[in-house]
């Protein structure tokens, strides 16, 4: 049992109680009569007899409730209080990490509830204790509760009210964001400068204390310094001895001798001192494509010079698979470790770009044909004076493809061409001789994506333009008179050149032809694009370009749940900053169209330190090592004993009123 205010209980007491007893003891003044005898006044003589001076006190039940009573009041304004704990005056700031590792199932030995979950509990636990004081203790604690992971948060600034420091404690959600401290000690000290913002009083002389509820692994503790009076106590939850692997990088790109294919590339990371050995499994739009034949070894972690503790790495790439367009792939690291986002990490594969597309000197009714077939954003047939006019003025910009049909142009600005017929005026590519007839193919870059489906052994050119090529040119299919299909990159200028005029052919009868013109023109038109969007980090915005006039904008979470997306440019729109990993869907809708189009995006969790989740047993500053207690929950919290006391006392009152009254009235 705590007394808090016993000196002030005491000194009641020893006020109170020897003016009751005096009470007992002065005699009454009454008017003195003269009777003859006093037999028939017995009452009165013990009355007499009562308050006589310096006699000895006779105790009565009246006089034993009464110190009875003073007593209970006394011992009540001592307070009484069991398990209170200690008591700090000044501020506190409860600063609470809700960062990705402390979502690991340990914070209890039973292993149900999460790191984030009992630190809560803990730091309730805390501000009960720190309001510990009673009535007459004087004014309660101020308490500043901050939550951070990426970004630090003011739950409450600095109150001594419990229930709001409690409710903001309470209302701290879960992220799977980074752990950051260096935002909420600014906040913390910014508030100490300047208690209250907004009628801007302060300084306070004092630094308040800093309580941390964290598992320790925290980004940019080495770039933090505590100031000249500031202290912290670091509340350790969770286990030091739980293990966990993760996924720390995931990437694609298109094999050199396979452009239509795809292959993705992870790295596995194991910050554990024990050697790990796993599966893994790769998704495409959900379906599951590959698992690994054997596991994968992962070595243990190693300490190096100047660099410390060093994460085991592997690194793993799938067999290649055909191109898919507006995919998902998925990696899976297979098992069950402390902490499961790291396990998964994905990426998109985006849709096929909308492009905008000129054609010169259309000459071919086929390939036009083709071009208006195709999901293109615009589609403008130009002739050579509308070309060059463009040309000039920088106009060209504007189209993401053009196509050359055979078209003698005199000049070629930065852009990426398809060109059929007359050789263009660039760099690496000569033309030389007559012209050759009847060519046929005898050799082609199956591989590359231009020739994708594409069959050219039916294809028969009557006559095509013979050229020699130089650095920087690649010829994709060849015949025995030379190059017939060429890739030319010049930095700028990126090309593809058939060196003969379709219409010198069968080719517009072939279904090859009809597959060419598209591969060609989605090609060029994606050349200088990501293959595929690596994903973002927790904490960070979703950022994209909508069409102008996208509407009803919508996000769907992780969690199946969504969101409306309000925003006055759709073209450069900006959600966020996300805090969990997974899939986000966003969905919009375009006048002149029934369904919603959608796009998705990767949320990945890949940071080094989230990954490792044993808990710190110290949390090392710049310049100071602070050690770490475990943190505490579900203890007896303080219990007040001084109100059941009153609530005695007043039934006593009562009880002496009523024994007075009955003796009064029987007298």
């Amino acid at each position: 049992m705590t007394w808090l205010t016993p000196l002030f209980g005491g000194i009641v007491l020893a006020a109170v109680v020897p003016p009751l007893l005096a009470l007992y003891f002065l005699r009454l003044r009454r008017t003195r009569r003269v009777i003859p005898s006093t037999l028939l006044w017995k009452r009165s003589v013990e009355d007499l007899r009562a308050n006589a001076p310096f006699q000895r006190l006779r105790p009565t039940l009246l006089l034993l409730l009464q110190l009875l009573l003073l007593a209970l009041l006394a011992v009540a304004l001592m307070q009484p209080r069991f398990d209170g704990g200690e008591r700090r005056d000044g501020r506190t700031v409860l600063l609470i990490d809700n960062s990705a590792s402390m979502n690991v199932l340990d914070g209890d030995d039973a292993g149900t509830q999460s790191r984030l979950q009992f630190a809560k509990a803990s730091a309730i636990e805390r501000i009960e204790a720190l309001h510990g004081g009673g009535v007459f203790s004087g004014s309660a604690a101020e308490i500043m509760v901050v939550a951070f992971n990426d970004v630090a948060e003011i739950r409450t600034p600095f109150t001594d009210s419990r229930q709001a420091a409690i409710a903001a404690v309470e209302g701290i959600e879960p992220t799977d964001g980074r752990s950051v401290i260096g935002g909420g000690l600014q906040l913390a000290r910014a508030f100490l400068t300047v208690i209250d913002p907004d009628s801007q009083t302060g300084p306070v002389a004092a630094p308040a204390a800093l309580e941390l509820w964290s598992d320790g692994r925290i980004t940019d503790l080495g770039d933090q310094v505590l100031r000249a009076g500031e202290t912290i106590d670091y509340h350790r939850v969770g286990s030091m001895e739980t293990e966990n692997i993760g996924i720390a990088s995931i990437a694609a790109q298109r094999p050199y001798d396979a452009l239509g294919q795809i292959q993705v590339f992870v790295a596995i990371e194991n910050p554990t001192a024990a050697r790990r050995s796993v599966d893994l499994q790769l998704s495409v739009n959900g379906a599951v494509r590959s698992i690994t034949a054997r596991k994968v070894e992962i070595p243990a972690s190693q300490e190096k010079p100047g660099l410390g503790q060093v994460a085991g790495r592997k690194q793993f790439s799938f067999a290649p698979f055909d191109q898919e367009r507006d995919a998902i792939i998925e990696v899976l690291v297979l098992g069950e470790d402390g902490q499961p986002i790291d396990n998964v990490a994905a990426l998109i594969v985006p849709p096929a770009k909308r492009l905008r597309v000129a054609v010169v000197d259309a000459e071919s009714f086929v390939l036009r044909s083709i071009l208006e077939g195709m999901n293109l954003k615009s589609l403008d047939l130009l002739d050579l004076a509308e070309y060059e006019q463009l040309a000039e003025r920088g106009g060209l910009d504007a189209y993401d493809v053009i196509v050359l049909d055979d078209a003698a142009v005199k000049a070629m600005p930065p852009g990426r061409y398809l060109s059929f017929g007359r050789t263009p005026p660039i760099e690496g590519v000569t033309e030389f001789g007559n012209m050759a007839t009847g060519v046929i193919v005898r050799r082609s870059s199956e591989d590359h994506p231009i020739l994708r489906y594409v069959n050219l052994d039916e294809l028969y050119i009557s006559s095509m333009h013979k050229v020699t090529t130089g650095p920087g040119v690649t010829t994709l299919v060849e015949s025995g008179d030379g190059a017939l299909v060429v890739a030319i990159d010049r930095g700028p200028v990126q090309m593809i050149h058939v060196t003969f005029d379709p219409l010198d052919s069968n080719w517009p009868y072939l279904r090859s032809f009809v597959n060419f013109v598209p591969n060609a023109v989605e090609y060029l038109g994606g050349l200088g694009e990501a293959l595929a969007t690596t994903g973002i980090a927790p904490g960070e915005p979703i950022v994209t370009r909508l069409p102008d006039q996208a509407k009803e904008i919508r996000i769907r979470l992780p969690d199946g749940s969504e969101e409306s997306v309000e925003t006055g440019d759709p073209s450069n729109l900006a959600w966020g900053p996300v805090r969990r990993t997974g899939l986000y869907e966003l969905s919009w809708e375009e006048p002149g169209t029934s369904d919603r189009r959608q796009r998705v995006f990767a949320v990945n969790q890949l940071d080094a330190t989230e990954r490792r989740i044993d808990a710190a047993e110290s949390i090392d500053f710049s310049v100071d090592v602070i050690g770490g207690s475990a943190a505490k929950a579900g203890g007896t919290r303080w219990q007040d004993f001084w109100p059941w006391i009153l609530g005695v006392a007043l039934a006593l009152m009562i009880l002496e009123w009523w024994i007075w009254q009955r003796q009064s009235a029987a007298g």
